[in-house]
């Protein structure tokens, strides 16, 4: 059988990927934070000698509607991205993206109320991103191009309003702004694994984007791809860290869906500078079943059938990665991480015994793992307490076998350290919770304030609408003679300022029937909060 022969056996259909193409401009570059919380700067610089911009990259956002998050970056990259690729070249200056509802399904979330005010808010998150920068990309034509500009993507005409050609907006939709257009009719485009694409992570579907230019190439000229640890950070907006045991911890968690999906055979890391002195590392991937199956799609350049992504596709079987597939966590070929565990472990107690560690004996390795399989919080625990009580009550073992003795002492001191770190993390996770969903909960409330509090609580909207009058009463008289009671009244009416006395309003009268935001959570978020297991 000839080589031919093989390929035309070995190529996938056209069902097989349901591939998506984005320019290599602008995605190269980052526009959201990819936590949950929090806000990060976006700020990319590199100078010449003289001082001078050789590469500029600056994202600012609105105040009013935040930096965008996780879910504004799965809308542009899922949605607004698919549109485009849709939309072929040159591309259409109006683009219509569907109803919030749809949106919202399309994203594989249930299409209420509460995730539709959050897509809409997501939408305009990504509309008022504003972007400064000075790049150069390669064009169609094979020249060098320059983007010298500061400007937004796109603007967004929600249902209901006017289309730019007089038309009432039967859905959602873009309009794409002069820049943005000429950089998308002028790159050059890449392909992706659209389904792989949308069952990833935020980190690890940015991960996906950015190693894929690496990758491609890699497996055409069979070797391995590469990526600078604070090149991935600064394209990410990941936390980069400059402690090894960090940068493998966040790394492992970011691997990890690519190890098992087989798009990453093997992991090594390579120690280095950048170019400050800082400590860095060339991170070397070899491409899995899962990458080289993509490539092959992608060399033939297989016209893709469009399916209704709004539903799950059917996904060929992926090759079963082998368990030992992460060297980054095998120090060493012959141990397992349980026996590298317990080693540390006897170390440690040697350490803090003699001043220097000692090779543990077999003994002493089952002794440990006995200790870690209950957990390494105890076990670690069980070290610490041995050295207290061999400095407060010459209570030291002479060597690892005597820890067993303290381990009915130490039980119970534990357990109380235990319960009061679960309780703080549970009291953390709570406000974590509440951060994140702080804004589908006050868009919750916007409705309720635009017509459905008076509909669904008519007496806890007359005491609430009482209680405004009064208020707003009070400051109306102060005005001219207080500026506090001056501003309170030009903000009055405002929608946040109107949340904001309606939350108020209900810690007061826990009895009115508008629900709080734990009550909100439980009933009507379909993201509740869970405690662990």
């Amino acid at each position: 059988m000839n080589q031919n022969s093989t390929q035309l056996q070995t190529r996938p259909s056209a069902e097989a990927l349901d591939i998506i193409r984005n320019e290599t401009a602008l995605s190269r570059y980052p526009l959201h934070r990819l936590a949950n919380k929090g806000i990060i700067s976006i700020n990319i610089r590199k100078l010449d000698e003289k001082g001078a911009a050789t590469l500029l990259w600056e994202v600012t956002y609105n105040n009013k509607y935040g930096q965008p998050g996780p879910l504004a970056y799965k809308l542009d990259t899922l949605i607004i991205n698919q549109r485009i690729d849709e939309a072929g070249r040159p591309v259409a200056k109006v683009l219509r993206l569907g109803s919030l509802r749809d949106i919202a399904d399309e994203l594989g979330h249930q299409p209420n109320g509460e995730n539709t005010s959050g897509i809409k808010k997501a939408l305009r998150q990504n509309a008022s991103a504003f972007i400064t920068a000075k790049i150069t990309y390669k064009a169609l034509d094979k020249t060098e191009r320059t983007l010298e500009a500061d400007f937004s993507r796109y603007s967004i005409i929600f249902t209901g309003e006017k289309l730019p050609n007089g038309l009432t907006a039967d859905a959602v939709y873009l309009v794409l702004n002069d820049i943005y257009m000429e950089v998308l009719n002028n790159a050059t485009r890449r392909p992706l694994d659209y389904d792989y694409l949308r069952d990833l992570a935020p980190a690890a579907q940015r991960f996906y984007e950015i190693i894929s230019y690496q990758m491609l190439p890699a497996i055409k000229y069979n070797q391995r791809a590469k990526l600078t640890y604070s090149e991935f950070c600064m394209f990410s907006t990941m936390t980069r860290y400059v402690q090894f045991e960090q940068v493998k911890k966040q790394m492992y968690k970011i691997h990890v869906p690519h190890v098992r999906a087989g798009y990453i055979a093997k992991i090594e890391y390579e120690a280095t500078t950048d170019e400050n002195g800082q400590p860095d590392w060339n991170i070397f991937y070899l491409p899995g079943e899962t990458a080289k199956r993509q490539q092959l799609a992608f060399d033939f350049s297989v016209p893709y059938i469009r399916r209704d992504r709004t539903k799950p596709a059917p996904k060929p079987q992926k090759p079963k990665p082998a368990m030992l597939s992460i060297p980054e966590q095998l120090p060493l070929a012959s141990q397992t991480p349980a026996t590298q565990n317990a080693e540390d472990l006897v170390k440690r107690f040697y350490r803090l015994r003699y001043g220097q560690e000692q090779l543990p004996t077999e003994r002493e390795i089952g002794e440990a793992n006995s200790y870690l399989a209950d957990s390494e919080a105890w076990a670690s625990y069980l070290i610490e307490f041995a050295a207290r009580q061999g400095k407060e009550k010459d209570g030291f073992p002479n060597d690892f076998g005597g820890v067993k003795k303290l381990v009915s002492q130490a039980k119970e001191p534990y357990e109380t350290k235990r319960k009061e770190r679960e309780a703080l993390a549970l009291k953390k996770a709570r406000q974590s919770h509440q951060e994140a969903h702080s804004g589908a909960y006050h868009a919750f409330l916007g409705e309720l304030l635009g017509g459905r509090l008076q509909s669904s609580l008519p007496e806890a909207f007359a005491a609430f609408a009482d209680q405004e009058k009064s208020v707003y009463t009070f400051h109306k008289v102060r005005a001219e003679k207080s500026s506090i009671s001056a501003r309170v009244v030009e903000a009055y009416y405002g929608e946040e300022e109107r949340v904001r006395r309606l939350i108020k309003f209900i810690d007061e009268n826990p009895k009115s029937g508008i629900p709080n935001f734990w009550q909100w959570d439980e009933k009507m978020n379909p993201n509740p909060f869970r405690t662990k297991t």
